[in-house]
């Protein structure tokens, strides 16, 4: 694990949590951007900050943006498992507890068989 630490306010962040939810864009992380940098370092935060999930006003690309945020998370969660299987499921559950609530859906949700015997 990557302990490299960026000062974003007056806070420290994981810079490769940062990058990772960035897109490695090298842009100013957004406040939204910045939250979940904060539950992705301590995933046994998250019941405490369901509520400044819940009041996020996400508009237009900034939506689009923190959503391809929880994705990312989730994909590289999925490739890393293997390091790490307690930390990886953490975040990963994270990334899909907060889409759920902001957009009702997880976009890589895994897709349900029809029951096609009997057709």
């Amino acid at each position: 694990m990557n302990n490299d630490k960026v000062t974003i306010g007056r806070e420290k962040y994981s810079a490769s949590d940062i990058d990772l939810i960035t897109g490695g864009d090298g842009g100013e992380p957004l406040g939204s951007i910045l939250l979940l940098a904060k539950v992705l370092e301590t995933p046994l935060k998250l019941p405490r900050m369901i509520k400044q999930f819940c009041t996020l006003c996400l508009q237009g690309s900034e939506m689009e943006e923190f959503r391809l945020a929880l994705i990312r998370v989730q994909i590289d969660a999925d490739l890393k498992m293997h390091q790490d299987i307690q930390r990886y499921q953490q975040r990963r559950y994270v990334a899909q507890v907060i889409e759920i609530l902001l957009f009702q859906e997880l976009m890589l949700a895994p897709s349900e068989r029809e029951d096609v015997e009997g057709e």
